[in-house]
């Protein structure tokens, strides 16, 4: 990431995926003493990386920060109903890669249903959002409670 001042400390550094599938492509997070680094793959359709963000936050510009769970009901009502709907499909012979591709798809839009999001609201009101899986929700709560610890000792 970036270089620290002699008088920075690393207190917390955290890796989480993006996203399920693309686990090649990490959002990274460095807590030191003054500050937060986000550091984060930019891509095309979600798979192929063509460059990255990055953005340093000092702890006297952030208002809050936050860290809250969604669920896509859109996408968990139509990766439900593709992926319950291909079994039927792989049952004929002359439907079985319609299928096949219905079961993918569906089991895609499940995976990516439910989501976990930190949000870093500084103090003129622009907000840093990070997304990633319902997996590394625990990762997030920790970075976001490691934030709020910094803060509040600042």
């Amino acid at each position: 990431m970036n270089q620290h001042y002699k008088s920075e400390q690393i207190i917390h550094s955290e890796s989480c995926r993006s996203s399920i599938l693309f686990f090649w492509l990490p959002t990274k997070f460095k807590i030191t003493n003054r500050r937060i680094m986000v550091e984060s793959k930019n891509t095309v359709f979600g798979v192929l990386p063509i460059g990255h963000r990055s953005e340093n936050i000092t702890y006297r510009n952030i208002a809050s920060v936050k860290s809250s769970s969604k669920i896509h009901v859109i996408r968990l009502l139509l990766g439900l109903w593709l992926f319950t709907g291909s079994f039927r499909l792989m049952l004929s012979p002359d439907f079985f890669t319609l299928g096949v591709i219905e079961l993918l798809t569906g089991f895609l839009l499940l995976c990516h249903c439910s989501k976990s999001k930190l949000k870093i609201i500084s103090n003129s009101g622009q907000s840093t959002e990070i997304e990633v899986p319902f997996i590394e929700s625990k990762k997030i709560n920790k970075v976001t409670r490691e934030v709020n610890n910094q803060i509040i000792n600042f």
